[in-house]
C-alpha cells in the first residue's frame, strides 16, 4: 500500500484525490444545509470588530485611516466586498472560501512533508484537515479566524522550504504570511512578529552575508506596512497596538467572575475607579460624563456613539479612555486579588480546550451537523461528553472538563513539552528544527496571552492556531519513533 502511495505522489495523484476529497465533502456539507455565513456583511448579527457598515461601503479609506480598536485588514476587506454589487458578494465569498480552504488542506500535506512525516500519514492528516468540523464551520462564517489558520499554515510551509532551498517565493511568502497575521486578527502582535521571524534570523546569523541582504529585501515591505499602522496608532490615538481594547478584554478574565465585595472594596479604597464597576464593551453613556467628553473630531467612525445597526461603535474615541482605565483598574485588581485571577485564567484555560466548533457563532450551521460534530467530538477529539451546545461568554463559566477535548491536551502537551527537547536533538535538521520552533512559540504565544488576558471565547482563538499543533504532534512522534535523525530530502521528489 505504501509503495503504491509512493507512485500516486510521484506523478502528483496525491493532490488532486485531495482536491477530490475536499471539494466533495463540501458538496456533502451543502446538502446537510450548511452556507456561507455573509450575516456580520448585513447586518443581522451585531458585530464588534466592524465599523458602521454604511461608513465601510461610502467612506472606506478615512474609515480605516481611523481605525484603533482593531487591525485593518478585516475593515478593508469588508469594505471592499460592499463595494460589490449585491448579488456578486456572496458568490466572491463561497470562492474564496472553496480556494482558502483547499489551500489549507494541501498547505496541511505539503508542511506534514516538509516535516519528514510519512506520505501516507501526511494524508491522513490532510483528511482529516478536511473534514474536521471546525475548519467546515469557521470556514463557512464571515470572519478574521479561518484565514488567519490558513495564513499561520502557510507561513510554516514557506518557513521550512526557504531554511531548506533559499528560495525566494518561499521567503516573501513567510514574510507576507506574518504581515497579514498581524494586520487581520488582534491576538497577534508585534512582539509575536519578533518572536515569529527570530528562527529565521538564527539560521541565517550562521550564513553568508548576501543570506542577510535577501533576508531584508524580502522582509522589507511587510515589515515597513505594520510598522506603519503602529506609528500611526502611536501618533494620532497615543496606543501602542492594533487594538485599543486591550483593558476591556483583560477585563473578562481580571474581574469577570470577580466577587461583588472584592470590587467594592477597591472602590471604596479609591485603588480603582467606579468605571470597574460597569464593566466592559457597554455604551459610552454607561460610564458617566467624565469618559463620554472627548471634543467631536469631525471623524464619523470616531464620533458615532452607535453604528447604523443601534449598537455601540466600539470605535468611537472614548473608549480608548474607558480601555486605559479599566486596564490600570485591572493591574490593581491583580495585584490584590491574585488568587481570584488565577481561577479565572483557569476557567479561561478550560475553555481553551473545549472544541472550538462549540462557538455560538457558528451554530447557524453547526445546528445542521450535530450528530457529525458530536461522533467527531467523541472519537476524534476525544470529548467525554460532547455536546452540540454552542458556548458563549455569557455560559462559559457553565464550561465543565466533561466538555475538554482530552485529544487536544495530549497534542498541545506533546508540541509545548517535547519540540524543545526534540528541536535540540535535531538541531543539525536546521528545516525541520525552525519550523517546529515556529510552530511552538506560535503555539505557546497564543496559549498564554489568551488565557491571561482573554475569557469567553478562548476555544476561538485555539482555532487561529488551525492545524499547526496537530501537524507538529504528529511530526514529533514520528522523530521519536525513528531511532536516528533522517536526513533532509526534498519532499517533493
Amino acid at each position: 500500500m505504501t509503495a503504491g502511495f509512493e507512485r500516486m505522489h510521484r506523478h502528483a495523484a496525491v493532490p488532486l484525490l485531495l482536491t477530490g476529497i475536499f471539494l466533495g465533502s463540501r458538496l456533502v456539507f451543502y446538502l446537510a444545509g450548511v452556507r456561507f455565513d455573509m450575516t456580520p456583511l448585513t447586518g443581522q448579527i451585531k458585530m464588534f470588530q466592524l465599523l458602521d457598515l454604511h461608513q465601510l461601503q461610502h467612506n472606506l479609506v478615512q474609515s480605516i485611516w481611523y481605525l484603533q480598536s482593531q487591525p485593518p485588514l478585516f475593515n478593508l476587506v469588508s469594505g471592499l466586498l460592499l463595494k460589490l454589487p449585491t448579488v456578486a458578494i456572496r458568490p466572491t465569498l463561497v470562492v474564496a472560501s472553496l480556494v482558502l480552504g483547499l489551500g489549507l488542506v494541501l498547505t496541511s500535506y505539503y508542511l506534514a512533508l516538509e516535516l519528514h512525516v510519512p506520505r501516507l500519514v501526511s494524508f491522513v492528516l490532510a483528511v482529516v484537515v478536511v473534514l474536521d468540523p471546525a475548519n467546515v464551520l469557521y470556514g463557512n462564517w464571515y470572519f478574521y479566524s479561518f484565514p488567519t489558520a490558513v495564513a499561520l499554515t502557510f507561513a510554516a510551509l514557506c518557513l521550512a522550504r526557504h531554511v531548506r532551498t533559499g528560495s525566494l517565493p518561499s521567503g516573501l511568502g513567510f514574510f507576507g504570511s506574518l504581515m497579514s497575521v498581524v494586520l487581520l486578527n488582534s491576538t497577534f502582535q508585534w512582539f509575536w512578529l519578533v518572536i515569529a521571524a527570530a528562527p529565521l534570523v538564527i539560521v541565517l546569523r550562521r550564513r553568508r552575508r548576501r543570506s542577510w541582504q535577501a533576508m531584508l529585501a524580502m522582509a522589507a515591505v511587510p515589515l515597513l506596512l505594520v510598522s506603519l499602522w503602529y506609528v500611526k496608532n502611536a501618533v494620532l490615538f497615543h496606543t501602542y497596538s492594533t487594538s485599543s481594547w486591550a483593558g476591556m478584554n483583560l477585563s473578562k478574565v481580571a474581574r469577570g467572575l470577580a466577587p461583588p465585595d472584592q470590587l467594592a472594596k477597591l472602590i471604596a479604597e479609591k485603588r480603582v475607579s467606579p468605571v470597574s464597576r460597569i464593566g466592559p464593551f457597554e455604551p459610552v453613556s454607561a460610564y458617566g460624563p467624565n469618559f463620554d467628553s472627548h471634543p467631536v473630531t469631525g471623524v464619523v467612525v470616531l464620533d458615532q456613539r452607535t453604528k447604523g445597526d443601534g449598537t455601540p461603535n466600539f470605535n468611537n474615541i472614548n473608549y480608548i479612555r474607558i480601555s486605559n482605565q479599566l486596564l490600570h483598574d485591572d493591574l490593581v485588581y491583580i495585584r490584590a486579588y491574585p488568587g481570584t485571577y488565577a481561577h479565572n485564567v483557569s476557567r479561561a484555560a478550560i475553555l481553551f480546550f473545549v472544541p472550538p466548533e462549540q462557538y455560538n457563532f457558528v451554530e447557524p450551521n453547526s445546528r445542521h451537523l450535530s450528530e457529525f460534530l458530536n461522533t467527531f467530538d467523541r472519537y476524534v477529539a476525544w470529548e467525554p461528553r460532547p455536546t452540540a451546545i454552542a458556548t458563549n461568554s455569557f455560559a462559559a463559566a457553565q464550561v465543565t472538563f466533561g466538555q475538554v477535548s482530552i485529544g487536544s491536551v495530549i497534542m498541545f502537551s506533546i508540541v509545548l513539552l517535547a519540540i524543545p527537547f526534540m528541536v535540540w536533538r535535531r538541531r543539525s535538521d536546521a528545516p525541520w528544527a525552525l519550523t517546529l520552533t515556529f510552530i511552538w512559540m506560535s503555539t505557546a504565544y497564543v496559549l498564554a496571552l489568551t488565557t491571561l488576558v482573554e475569557y469567553g471565547e478562548n476555544e476561538r482563538f485555539r482555532y487561529d492556531l488551525g492545524p499547526l499543533p496537530l501537524i507538529a504532534a504528529v511530526a514529533v512522534v514520528v522523530a521519536l519513533l525513528k531511532r536516528r535523525p533522517v536526513e533532509p530530502k526534498d519532499p517533493a521528489t
